[in-house]
């Protein structure tokens, strides 16, 4: 079976995810908190072996894949990192940006659209992505942190920072002739024809024009296109995530 968007596999796909997080949200739920910790743990390590792992693992490597790539695979290298910073912030990182993405990823599997269901990459990226929903999501709902809405402009320069890790790993991959083109990690480049399209009519004004094959091509700003939309799609979806927790704070007042 084909793993191809809007399928009855692709539908099972994300039914199977989604059963995953809430059988795993209930049935560990009453372990101990530091256990529950090192479990979590646990689990961002095993991203970065699930990451690795395709060194040996994968039928179609491409060296190019072995570094942490586009935001998501940026929030796997540092995910052990934020688990482990004692601050409200990591974990806010963790909550508001990475599960958000990840979350995103596994019901829009656009990168591995009409790839087999049973393939290692196809399983790699499932379990990559489950990852970083189930950390934050059972971290919160096990009352292990309490999401705060004053940190919501920082996560908006955490993913200016992760799109400029993107953008500068698709520079030197390319000046590396690791590739050939410059790869579109998160849209930055524009003109990419698919989900990151949306946010082009966000921001018309943001475009540039170049000759190319001696015609004029209007194109969007690398990168700077995408802030108008990124502020005014995931600011409110951020605050909307936080508000249950701020009314809890304000009755515990």
């Amino acid at each position: 079976k084909m793993l191809d968007l809007g399928s009855m596999t692709h539908i099972v796909w994300i039914l199977v995810a989604l059963t995953l997080l809430l059988v795993g949200a209930y049935a560990l739920k009453d372990l101990r908190q530091t256990t529950q910790r090192k479990l979590l743990f646990s689990m961002t390590v095993f991203a970065w072996v699930i990451h690795s792992s395709r060194y040996w693992l994968d039928p179609d490597l491409k060296i190019h894949t072995l570094f942490f790539e586009d935001l998501c695979g940026f929030n796997t290298m540092l995910y052990p990192f934020l688990f482990l910073m004692r601050n409200k912030v990591s974990k806010d990182i963790m909550y508001y940006v990475a599960m958000v993405f990840a979350f995103m990823s596994l019901v829009y599997p656009n990168n591995i659209d009409g790839d087999p269901i049973l393939y290692f990459n196809t399983i790699r990226f499932f379990l990559a992505h489950f990852i970083l929903v189930a950390v934050p999501l059972w971290m919160v709902i096990w009352k292990l942190h309490t999401p705060s809405m004053r940190n919501i402009p920082l996560m908006v320069i955490y993913v200016i920072i992760g799109a400029m890790y993107s953008f500068t790993l698709s520079v030197v991959l390319y000046e590396t002739n690791l590739l050939h083109y410059y790869k579109n990690y998160m849209g930055l480049w524009g003109n990419t024809g698919g989900v990151w399209e949306i946010f082009e009519y966000f921001a018309p004004f943001l475009r540039y024009n170049v000759e190319v094959g001696g015609e004029i091509v209007s194109k969007p700003i690398p990168f700077i296109y995408m802030l108008p939309g990124f502020i005014l799609i995931y600011v409110p979806l951020w605050i909307l995530m936080a508000l249950p927790f701020t009314k809890i704070s304000k009755q515990k007042r």
